[in-house]
């Protein structure tokens, strides 16, 4: 067996069922302990920074009646990997390979790598050739020179021009006068054949300084043409190879599935490529994501089919410290990136049977009711439990939109005025009319509604209260996620106090006082190292999965739009 391949101890654990669903999942226990042993290997080998790992439980028989404890052949095995590069090598024998490993030295990618790399060292030396510099220096001193010349030729011409003007304007007025003798007359035809003379000369004086240094300039500017030439041919000969390297790579990267099948990455991102551009074919649109192929979870699956074992559950955890902008607790279960894996591991779970999407979860469960808790003819102020949506989303969950169209049938316009996550329960106000939801939309723009939640933390704090103020956006590669955002991120306002510590010091109760309502933004300030550093018990999305995300909007203070009454509503939290 493989170097790679681990002994698992099942203990008192019973498989599961169903192959985990990687994108929203519960880690299973076997996986947990799985998950363990690679730390220890990690920190065996002495690797210290922040990076993804993941774990694949898999057993050697393909008979689907053997998942009871017992009837197994041989232990129950698991598979280690670490996403990109540990250590700066592909290779380490404790984990599986690479799916293709593009920096072997005697690889086809590098070797074309090492011809693009030499013609853009060959670039940079055109680009700053010396000889090149003079050639540029001297035809801009000869055109200066040129320039001078012609513009002091011009500057001749035109002086001359008024005197001569003067001298036949003079001949023109002795003329008039008759005080002209006849010899005279013969020096005026002289003059006025010296003046012409003399104009043409000055002409010709012009024309031959726009002629300076005419073929030594032609000649260094066909130096620099050529030069040139030669630098863009380099140039369209580098972007030929890298595109084509970066198909052929693509093309490399041949992922199975439990069938049997194999697809590489173009074949793999062609459907959403060619959704994207309208077009049934549209194979020049196929550009998968930078480090496609590299995460855990494909790597796991790649070795388990390519060795014949059955995938039986998997996980992706972090060790080590965050990376800037990110919250990772260490040892917490993260689900596969959807940019780079969603569209990979839908080809490579082919053929498995895969738990169903958790996030759809609560489709089969009996939500808590909404709640009206007061209302009149312009608002109500109703309590939305966990599980359900504020509008409308891409499945048919139940949301609070639908639903306040069900309880007024009369309402029109936006009706929803602020939001709650799906998994956060709380107070929410409603608008009865456009009127209504402009003006209370309005008070939340302003800052003035407030706002309180309560929340269970994981841990212990070490302040009692205080403000994070950390900006946030979009982690794009691994939405719905959001992220610290120095450089992008929208101002996001915190203020926290600390209420209780409970459950002998495993869990903080805290009051959240929101001043902006960026999406996650008490979740992220939560688990963020640069925040609490303490994720919402619950968090599936930046802590640890629990029965419920322990989030909750208690109390809500705003002022009625019409009446002008100062309204607050509290509801406690039902933890």
């Amino acid at each position: 067996m493989e170097s790679y391949v681990h002994p698992l101890d099942l203990g008192k654990e019973t498989l599961p069922a169903l192959f985990t669903y990687p994108f929203r999942y519960t880690a299973h226990p076997l996986c947990e302990r799985a998950a363990a042993l690679v730390a220890d290997e990690v920190q065996r080998m002495g690797f210290s920074e922040g990076k993804m790992f993941g774990v694949l439980v898999v057993k050697t028989s393909r008979d689907e009646s053997l998942t009871s404890r017992g009837e197994l052949d041989g232990s129950l095995l698991f598979l280690a990997a670490y996403s990109g590069q540990l250590l700066g090598s592909y290779h380490h024998p404790w984990f599986v390979p690479p799916v293709v490993d593009y920096l072997d030295p005697d690889s086809f990618f590098q070797r074309e790598q090492a011809e693009i790399v030499a013609i853009s060292r060959r670039m940079e030396e055109m680009s700053g050739s010396e000889e090149r510099r003079r050639w540029q220096l001297r035809v801009a001193l000869l055109r200066s020179e040129r320039e001078a010349a012609v513009a002091e030729a011009k500057r001749a011409y035109a002086e001359g021009k008024i005197k001569r003007e003067e001298k036949r304007e003079e001949e023109k007025s002795k003329r008039e006068k008759g005080e002209r003798e006849s010899g005279e007359r013969e020096d005026e035809k002289n003059l006025a054949a010296d003046l012409i003379k003399e104009s043409q000369q000055q002409k010709a004086d012009i024309q031959r300084a726009k002629q300076l240094h005419k073929e030594e300039i032609a000649a260094l500017e066909a130096l620099l043409t050529e030069h040139n030439a030669t630098y863009r041919a380099l140039y369209d000969e580098r972007k030929q190879r890298s595109e084509a390297l970066q198909q052929w790579l693509f093309r490399q990267f041949n992922f199975l599935n439990a069938r049997g099948e194999c697809k590489n990455l173009l074949e793999i991102f062609a459907p959403s490529a060619a959704s994207s551009c309208g077009q049934e074919s549209c194979t020049s649109a196929v550009v998968p994501p930078s480090g496609a192929g590299e995460c855990c979870a494909p790597k796991l699956l790649q070795a388990a089919f390519r060795l014949g074992l059955q995938p039986v559950a998997m996980a992706e955890f972090w060790l080590g410290p965050s990376k800037p902008g990110h919250y990772r607790q260490p040892g917490a279960f993260f689900p596969a990136c959807r940019s780079k894996c969603y569209p990979i591991l839908g080809h490579m779970l082919q053929g498995l049977n895969v738990e169903p999407d958790p996030a759809r979860h609560y489709e089969n469960r009996e939500l808590e009711p909404i709640k009206v808790l007061w209302e009149d003819e312009h608002l109500a102020v109703v309590y939305k439990p966990e599980g359900w949506c504020s509008i409308p989303g891409k499945s048919d969950q139940p949301n609070l939109l639908d639903e306040c169209f069900r309880l007024w049938p009369e309402i029109s316009g936006s009706v929803i005025v602020h939001r709650l996550d799906q998994d956060t329960s709380g107070v929410m106000v409603i608008a009865k009319n456009a009127l209504v939801h402009r003006a209370l939309g309005q008070q939340f723009e302003q800052r003035e509604v407030k706002k309180r939640y309560v929340a269970l933390l994981e841990g212990t704090l070490t302040v009692t209260r205080g403000e994070i103020c950390l900006p946030l956006g979009p982690d794009l590669e691994n939405m719905p996620h959001q992220q610290v955002d120095f450089d992008n991120g929208k101002e996001a306002v915190t203020r926290f106090e600390v209420v209780a510590v409970e459950q002998s010091g495993n869990v903080t109760r805290v009051f959240f006082y929101p001043q902006t309502g960026r999406t996650h933004q008490l979740r992220v300030h939560s688990a963020a190292p640069e925040g609490l550093n303490a994720p919402i018990v619950g968090d599936r999305l930046y802590g640890h999965v629990a029965d419920r995300l322990y989030l909750h909007a208690e109390s809500i203070k705003f002022v009625h739009p019409l009446t002008k009454e100062e309204m607050h509503f509290c509801l406690p939290a039902p933890f």
